[in-house]
């Protein structure tokens, strides 16, 4: 870890790792965790202290351009667009200009339904210095699940890809009732960019607690909740990254769809610190070194299907310095650096939080390899048992956090909010516990969802389809590890008395409603579920002693 980091301040100087272990070998010794951790949070706290932080996307924007250098640059390299921060910031302004003129305005929720292109991130951003909010909608959404999302949030206005507007128009029911104004990035959008001036400014002054995304994300009440998120919640996610690392990144590289948080932090991150965003079509695990590579990228997040996997040996010597190794276990952390010569490390956040748990870089204890790390910037942490009382060490118990920037509740959601919240701290439903050095393990999950490469997914939304299936009485829906994906999705099914129904008739019933991510992968019959004192299907029961999962089930990818 500080061998890495010496490096990159003395480049040039030190080619070989063995000549930089000897130089900086004394400060290593002298260096114990304990004096990191205190540093660390030093630090935290003067940057918390002094808030000098861009209040909103208007300031982030002049903020780019003042420290933009020739390497800052908005690269949408697989759609052959790339634009300076100077011409980001004028592009974004004319496109607000334009939206204005057609009617968007402080509080107007805009969809935005398109795949990675280099006018999703303008959009947003114009849509952010007017005060309006995005509503970013997946591609792969069913018409079911598109009515469920632009009714909830009542767009009357939709950007889109002009291929996806056949998607678009299958939530029928929004349609038919909101009559939206499809804005298509082939034809209008470029019209409303060239009707606006890049030296609009808004009169009406936005704040960083301005509403700028609803961004919906699975819960554990079955269909998908709007969590409403702040301007200041990018900013102290993106630029707080940067002013609280001791690494300096130069180039980013990103590759989840730009409807995620993930590509939009790294955005932000990218406009504070004045490093060169670059943006893939999408993700790529057999393209991520070519990738890396290509762009001279020194911060990504680590494809998960690449960890454990044996690389070549001059991959240490590629650019990167840091790799966000999100869910990672301890021996997949250790393989990646090894792997890439470079920082890795484990953290915890959610759409509700942004980060919330992270380990300084700078940190070598092996004891931290595995766990999340420490509470984040402007990010307060408990770890929580019944009776709202915090856990001893080593117990798990509810992870609790509070903080600047947090999502300021769900939209239309008062019971869910009610639920969520204890005064101004956030249940977020993920078990936890903290070890004897003070580092934050997640356990387990409350909620009832599964992550399916990143993607989260309600058991409960899974479930309610497949009961619509004829014939099916009750189901469950499980997470199966998995290498691969992170989880799949396992459903159990008991059927009603003498019903005659097959794996194939339960996926056909899925097909049309649910996402391609959520359809279950493995479909087993039982003849009846263990159950709660409450008369609720006990999960934990039913795979409890299971040693695999997929055994005795059917299984959609080998359609056996």
């Amino acid at each position: 870890m500080v061998i890495k980091r010496l490096r990159w301040d003395d480049r040039g100087e030190a080619k070989s790792r063995c000549a930089v272990w000897h130089r900086v070998r004394s400060e290593i010794v002298s260096t114990t965790p304990a004096d990191v951790l205190a540093r660390h949070a030093a630090r935290l706290h003067a940057i918390e202290r002094d808030n000098d932080l861009p209040d909103n996307f208007a300031e982030l924007l002049d903020h780019a351009v003042e420290r933009s250098t020739p390497q800052a640059t908005i690269n949408f390299f697989d759609q052959g667009r790339s634009l300076g921060a100077r011409d980001f910031r004028d592009e974004v302004y004319r496109v607000a200009d334009g939206l204005r003129r057609l009617g968007v305005e402080h509080g107007t929720p805009v969809a935005v339904l398109m795949p990675n292109r280099i006018e999703f991130p303008i959009t947003w951003m114009a849509l952010g210095v007017l005060g309006a909010v995005m509503v970013p909608v997946n591609p792969a959404s069913t018409g079911a699940e598109l009515d469920h999302v632009l009714l909830d949030t009542a767009a009357r206005y939709l950007v889109v890809e002009d291929s996806l507007e056949s998607t678009a128009q299958t939530a029928t029911e929004w349609v038919a009732s909101h009559h939206p104004t499809f804005v298509r990035t082939g034809t209008e959008w470029r019209s409303i960019r060239d009707s606006g001036s890049a030296e609009f400014r808004p009169h009406r002054s936005v704040s960083g607690t301005d509403l700028v995304n609803i961004q919906y994300t699975s819960g554990s009440t079955g269909l998908p909740k709007g969590c409403m998120i702040p301007q200041r919640f990018w900013i102290v996610m993106g630029a707080g990254r940067v002013l609280s690392s001791r690494v300096e990144i130069n180039s980013i590289l990103s590759a989840h769809p730009f409807f995620y948080i993930d590509p939009q932090w790294h955005l932000v991150m990218a406009l504070y610190s004045g490093a060169a965003f670059h943006q893939a079509e999408n993700l790529s695990a057999s393209r991520f070194v070519e990738r890396v590579r290509a762009h001279n990228a020194e911060f990504s997040l680590f494809p998960r299907p690449l960890v454990g996997k044996a690389g070549t040996p001059d991959e240490a010597a590629t650019s990167l310095k840091v790799v966000g190794a999100v869910g990672a276990g301890r021996e997949a952390v250790r393989d990646i650096r090894q792997r890439f010569g470079c920082i890795a490390n484990n953290a915890f956040g959610m759409t509700e939080i942004g980060v919330g748990l992270t380990v300084p870089e700078d940190l070598d204890d092996p004891h931290v390899d595995g766990s999340c790390g420490v509470p984040a910037l402007y990010r307060q942490m408990r770890v929580v048992g019944p009776g709202g009382i915090d856990v001893t060490t080593g117990e798990p118990g509810e992870l609790w956090v509070r903080g600047d920037g947090l999502f300021l509740g769900y939209h239309n959601r008062p019971e869910a909010n009610a639920e969520s919240f204890v005064g101004d701290w956030f249940r977020t439903g993920d078990l936890a516990r903290v070890d004897e050095h003070g580092y934050y393990w997640i356990v387990g999950r409350l909620k009832d969802m599964i992550r399916r490469s990143s993607q989260n997914i309600s058991a409960l939304e899974v479930e309610q389809v497949v009961m619509t299936t004829p014939g099916v009485q009750l189901a469950a829906a499980v997470a199966v590890p998995d290498n691969y994906r992170g989880e799949e999705v396992k459903v159990y099914v008991k059927l009603e008395e003498g019903a005659e129904v097959t794996p194939e008739d339960i996926i056909a019933t899925c097909v049309p409603v649910l996402s391609t991510f959520k359809i279950p992968r493995f479909v087993q019959v039982v003849d009846d579920f263990p159950y709660t004192a409450s008369s609720k299907i006990d999960k934990p029961a039913l795979i409890r002693d299971v040693a695999d999962l997929r055994t005795g089930a059917w299984d959609r990818e080998a359609s056996q």
